[in-house]
């Protein structure tokens, strides 16, 4: 799986559940009875259209009346009927940052054509609502954002919700500026999202996401997917996205994407890795074997990296961490170690990665160790972590399985 370092100066904001879902990051009771009546709005889209994008090769009935509005390099954009007085928006991207850089993005263009729209300046900005999980095998985050128009008497409300999701070939994402209509926007979204994905090709044999907590804040989601080549070497694909409030007003957004080279075996053949932080690409590296030593290449925070590391011996990969978890469940020791390059904690090191099983802990029967990262997790007969928390420091994250398809050994 991917772990990230993730720095969050607080979270200092009331969650309260709004339904299946959403979590609101404000004190609902605090705000007039006709806002609360307008957020909790619902209706059933009855309408439907039918969505056709050669590029995709999608031809599929959507919920909403899907209307392209504008075509251009890399980029569709369309308003959606719902039956509500305001329109859904969504967009396909071909190039993009990623589910949480990107969908931010979007919120703040929106957030401009409001003011235009209105005619009058945003005062105020809050984050409302926030959220991870998966339609079928394609992830998905949530942004939803408080804002304010005008001053004094003349000043207004509004809610401008959002949803991403990545699939293979593009990146998706819904916007609604109305307050309510949450399961409403959401299908329409969901709706979206599988339509895009139903003639999308899949040969991964094994496929498991995960959901990230924060302060019982559902922050982002992890995303592996195992397939194989000719030859019988293992791809490992490991996307995760993040967005994590950091006080009322901000969030701290991530994309990550590594891909490994495994042998079937589990030890790295070469990798790379790169991250985008609040619009910025902050890092990028590659890893690969030259006259018997590992070399990586890349950058850092803008600056080149060019080193060996200072050891010679096979890497473990995310393929071979399942496969040691099933090895270590059959055996009678209670431990084993090995090395892996896990690019978000230290490029440049071969960190070593201690597997333990754990006894009298009804939630965990395995801990890893690994560089200054502790995990406990429950995993299941097959080597999947069904659920866990991940230390680092005094920060504690929650993570659970939300879909898997297949299972971690070779077919």
């Amino acid at each position: 799986m991917k772990y990230m370092s993730l720095v969050v100066t607080a979270v200092i904001l009331i969650v309260t559940s709004v339904n299946s879902y959403a979590k609101v990051l404000v004190q609902l009771e605090q705000f007039p009875k006709w806002f609360k009546d307008a957020t909790a709005r619902e209706t059933r889209v009855k309408k439907t259209s039918k969505l056709k994008v050669e590029e995709f090769n999608v031809d599929d009935t959507v919920k909403g009346k899907f209307k392209l509005v504008e075509e251009g390099e890399g980029t569709w954009y369309y308003t959606v009927d719902i039956g509500t007085d305001s329109p859904v928006e969504c967009y396909i991207f071909t190039e993009y940052d990623g589910p949480a850089n990107s969908l931010y993005a979007i919120i703040e263009h929106s957030l401009t054509g409001v003011e235009a729209l209105n005619n009058k300046k945003l005062s105020g900005q809050f984050n409302y609502a926030i959220d991870s999980g998966a339609i079928d095998n394609i992830p998905y985050l949530q942004l939803d954002t408080l804002y304010n128009l005008g001053e004094g008497n003349k000043k207004v409300a509004g809610v401008l919700k959002g949803f991403s999701a990545e699939t293979a070939q593009s990146l998706q994402i819904c916007l609604h500026n109305e307050m309510g209509y949450n399961q409403a926007f959401f299908d329409v979204f969901e709706s979206f999202v599988t339509a895009m994905v139903e003639n999308e090709p899949n040969s991964a044999f094994f496929e498991p996401i995960y959901q990230l907590t924060l302060s019982g804040i559902p922050i982002g989601f992890g995303r592996e997917v195992y397939t194989t080549d000719a030859d019988g070497d293992v791809s490992i694909e490991k996307h995760s996205a993040f967005i994590v409030p950091v006080d009322a007003h901000t969030v701290s957004r991530t994309d990550s994407v590594t891909t490994e080279w495994s042998r079937p075996d589990g030890s790295v053949i070469n990798g790379n890795a790169y991250t985008v932080e609040n619009q910025v690409m902050t890092s990028q590296y590659s890893l690969q074997t030259l006259d018997g030593k590992w070399q990586v290449e890349g950058e850092l925070q803008g600056k080149p990296i060019k080193t060996e590391l200072a050891y010679t011996g096979l890497l473990l990969s995310g393929f071979g961490s399942h496969l040691e978890t099933l090895n270590l469940q059959a055996s009678e020791v209670n431990s084993a170690e090995f090395n892996m390059w896990m690019p978000d904690a230290d490029p440049i090191a071969a960190l070593p990665m201690k597997l333990s099983k754990i006894t009298n802990n009804p939630n965990a029967n395995l801990k890893i160790d690994i560089g200054p990262i502790v995990m406990d997790f429950m995993a299941n007969k097959k080597g999947v972590f069904e659920n866990g928390t991940i230390n680092q420091g005094p920060l504690t994250m929650g993570i659970k399985l939300i879909y898997v398809q297949g299972e971690p050994t070779l077919p």
